[in-house]
């Protein structure tokens, strides 16, 4: 991968804020992201996660300043944005009777780029021959993360990359976004799962749907009584951790 050194600034929001169908997601929101960090964006459902990484990519329109790699995402040509940054949201439909391996050569940006390494860290070899449309859902996410792993965009935006996989593809995931955060990729993530933010958020995005919009370092905002805020919900520190109190749920 020719990835950006890390440390260097990939994008900048001044003041951005979101609103779709009339209701105000996200206001004032200002950060700045560098490559080689991960950035997870937490918050209730329907707060506005995957509104901001739509935003973020160009794809909604937001208010405020977006700017990928010093220029503003709107100057940015469809196709030229591609090259700098990588969606992924829901699974894409598999009705073009592709292969797994075509998958990926298709995704590929060069073609020194082994497919077979690639599919090993996800765990997907064995399923290269295999049609698109005969895999499961946790099969089609980790074919969708190694396609991401054969481009070179410098930045990531991912929307719940873990759904829909077991626990033991959870832990590959996990360990591959820490992977690429080192190589020097800027990931912003989705996720839900306080553990797995936990394990590698290097800031946060917290989001409450009701326009507010906090980032900071996760040693400071992962915070037992912030979150519980967040998500209205009990979290107590266990250790290093924070988890659920089922106890305390009412």
């Amino acid at each position: 991968m020719r990835l950006q050194h890390t440390g260097t600034r990939c994008m900048k929001l001044a003041g951005v804020s979101v609103e779709r169908a009339g209701r105000l997601l996200l206001s004032g929101l200002d950060c700045t992201l560098h490559t080689g960090e991960i950035i997870v964006v937490l918050g209730p459902n329907g707060a506005g996660k995957s509104s901001l990484l739509l935003a973020l990519a160009g794809l909604i329109s937001a208010s405020g300043g977006i700017e990928v790699l010093g220029k503003p995402v709107s100057s940015y040509s469809r196709n030229d944005l591609t090259r700098q940054l990588a969606w992924q949201g829901e699974l894409p439909p598999t009705e073009f009777g592709l292969s797994v391996r075509q998958r990926l050569e298709l995704a590929a940006d060069t073609i020194s780029e082994s497919i077979e390494s690639t599919a090993a860290v996800m765990d997907i070899v064995p399923l290269l021959a295999c049609p698109l449309g005969e895999l499961s859902s946790g099969e089609r996410q980790r074919v969708e993360l190694s396609a991401l792993m054969l481009r070179e965009t410098p930045i990531w935006l991912l929307d719940e990359p873990t759904a829909h996989l077991d626990l033991k593809h959870q832990i590959c995931s996990i360990n591959m976004l820490k992977a690429q955060r080192d190589h020097g990729r800027a990931i912003i993530t989705v996720l839900h799962d306080i553990q797995q933010a936990m394990a590698v958020a290097d800031h946060l995005i917290l989001i409450d749907g009701l326009g507010g919009a906090e980032y900071g370092a996760a040693d400071v905002l992962f915070d037992s009584d912030r979150l519980s805020r967040l998500f209205d919900a009990p979290l107590v520190r266990h250790g290093t951790l924070l988890v659920p109190d089922y106890k305390g749920v009412t």
